[in-house]
């Protein structure tokens, strides 16, 4: 017997990953098979149509014998390629999305982090896992724990020709396999594993004709809300009579319906939707949940699972049966992952309303928790410290960049020892009372959980063990829910203020406009952590490697992204200039000839 997670167990592996990234870093592995290292190499070029099987896709593993540097892709031309494997709909849409995210190119790696650091966050989600859910759960799993589990799926669940699998998962053998059987190309491998229906899980083959509409609504652009859009992509499969998206209502004890097809708000009510259901739960636990039928439900079996972004639970994603059959592991599952593509995309959209708005809604938080490490670190050495910026590591790690004024390096350093989830306490810096640094959060922060929630934060600043933290959100936005979120991480923090106020002529958007829909997130974060860490200062407050190894990413990357940046801001500079006039004094070159 081929040895791995059951359903139940892989499933709620899937459900603790918190971020994007984790989640596909677990999928690649327990899904498509991947190997640790083979993780880090792939990328959307990567990925293709199957010709012979109608909606199947093949993703191309590259060999990694080619010399090419840790975390760097090998060039796309006479590309040494080991293998195909199949990767299931829902994972290929949700490698799509994350690409048009992150803004990927076809070259950059899905995972662009060491093999080691894949480890990690297997083991990480693990453990969180662990915490959250009553299934026998080991966290000392390991991506190659999730390859058997993709064999025994394949090979046992679904009785796919042992041939087929082990060329997907790239072995030489499965057990007692005669290891020279011929191997099966990536097209053979389509037919095999997509397009055996005889063979496989109903309830799994039945995913690809479920879900995916509602993947496929998310990502085709159009003037839809994200939420709407997906609950109408849902019910255009028989499958699913009603889907609707809860959020919890001001108070707590109570639901709002925020969009719904297949049934109206009003028809919902009636049944009690706003009143309870496993979909509250759902929001407060961040676990999905199936019910076998309710009076919230018209008697028919539903799933709800949390419509969730980088730890922020926006709501609750309800799909309703259109029939009496229960809903599978494989349909909560691949919901799961949707939830998580709309959690995603419902951030995005607060963001570009926050970008394109007139005005904003200007909210303060006050904190004294000192799980917040400003508030303990004034308190405790008697100082102001200035949050300058924070760029995002690795899942939930960043990294903050500081301003202390009143306070040595060393006494900074020794309260960075003794303060839980922070760490890597680096000077830039040092003047005549106070200093510029950086520290490594692990554990998330004030700042950060705001701007998960879509705020841009425009100061924070903490002095005698109270941190201060103002922020905009779209105009309109209900800011309760957010405070209740945030408190329970923090739990005495205070919504000091809330006001509607025009956008500033001189944000820090009136530089960018224009520039910064060229930006990727990782080519932001580079040249943030670049400029917050002194690389552009004379001399040099860090080099290249330190800001490279501060955001745990390898130098040759860190000057890909940064080149990248420069030249996007530079092009916003610089590509208008012919329109600006001429004068006196001016040394634009003229055209040989002219």
């Amino acid at each position: 017997m081929v040895d791995g997670l059951d359903a139940d167990t892989y499933d709620a592996l899937v459900t603790a990953a918190e971020t994007y990234r984790a989640a596909l870093v677990v999928r690649l592995a327990g899904e498509a098979g991947l190997r640790t290292e083979e993780i880090t190499r792939v990328a959307p070029r990567h990925l293709r149509e199957a010709e012979s099987v109608a909606g199947a896709r093949l993703l191309a593993v590259p060999a990694g014998d080619d010399g090419s540097a840790e975390g760097e892709s090998p060039p796309s031309d006479d590309e040494p390629v080991d293998r195909e494997t199949v990767v299931p709909a829902s994972l290929a849409a949700d490698l799509d999305r994350y690409a048009t995210s992150e803004g990927l190119d076809e070259d950059d790696p899905y995972v662009d982090v060491s093999p080691r650091r894949v480890q990690m966050i297997v083991s990480e989600t693990a453990a969180r896992a662990a915490g959250l859910t009553d299934a026998a759960l080991d966290e000392r799993v390991t991506p190659s724990s999730l390859r058997k589990t993709f064999a025994r799926r394949q090979l046992v669940d679904r009785g796919v020709d042992p041939r087929a699998v082990r060329d997907a998962g790239g072995w030489e053998s499965l057990g007692t396999l005669d290891p020279y059987l011929d191997p099966l190309d990536g097209e053979a491998l389509a037919a095999a594993i997509a397009g055996d229906e005889g063979t496989a899980d109903p309830s799994a083959e039945r995913v690809t004709r479920t879900v995916l509409p509602g993947f496929e609504a998310l990502a085709e652009p159009g003037s839809a809300a994200p939420a709407a859009a997906v609950a109408a992509g849902l019910i255009e499969a028989d499958r699913w009579a009603e889907a609707w998206v809860v959020r919890r209502a001001v108070g707590g004890g109570r639901a709002d319906v925020t969009d719904a097809a297949g049934v109206d708000r009003e028809t919902l009510a009636d049944r009690g939707v706003a009143a309870g259901g496993p979909w509250l739960d759902v929001i407060t636990d961040g676990a999905p949940a199936t019910t076998d039928g309710r009076q919230e439900t018209d008697g028919r079996p539903a799933v709800a699972v949390p419509v969730a972004s980088e730890g922020v639970v926006h709501g609750a994603l309800c799909a309703v049966a259109a029939d009496g059959d229960p809903v599978g592991e494989p349909e909560r599952r691949a919901l799961t992952a949707l939830g998580g593509c709309l959690g995603r995309a419902i951030t995005a959209e607060r963001w570009r309303e926050l970008l394109h708005s007139d005005a904003v809604t200007e909210v303060e938080f006050h904190t004294t928790d000192e799980r917040a490490f400003l508030a303990r670190a004034s308190e405790r050495l008697g100082c102001r410290i200035e949050l300058a910026s924070t760029v995002d590591v690795d899942d939930d790690v960043s990294r903050a960049y500081l301003s202390v004024d009143g306070a040595r390096p060393q006494d900074v350093a020794a309260v960075v020892e003794s303060a839980p989830g922070v760490s890597d306490f680096r000077v830039i810096e040092t003047g005549e009372d106070g200093c510029s640094a950086s520290v490594r959060l692990a554990d998330g922060s004030l700042v950060r959980a705001l701007i998960d929630h879509g705020a841009t934060v425009r100061d924070a600043s903490a002095a005698d063990g109270r941190v201060r933290v103002v922020a905009d959100f779209p105009e309109g936005t209900n800011v309760r829910p957010v405070a209740d979120g945030l408190r329970d991480r923090f739990a005495d923090v205070r919504l000091a203020s809330k006001e509607s106020v025009a956008r500033s002529p001189r944000t820090e958007s009136s530089l960018r406009d224009g520039v910064a829909d060229r930006f990727t997130d990782r080519q932001w974060a580079a040249l943030s952590a670049a400029y917050h860490g002194g690389y552009f200062d004379w001399p040099r407050g860090s080099t290249a490697e330190e800001v490279a190894d501060a955001m745990d990413v390898s130098s040759p990357t860190f000057h890909n992204h940064l080149r990248k940046a420069q030249r996007a801001l530079l092009d916003g500079v610089f590509e208008d200039n012919a329109d600006r006039p001429i004068r006196e004094g001016d040394e634009r070159a003229t055209p040989p000839g002219g």
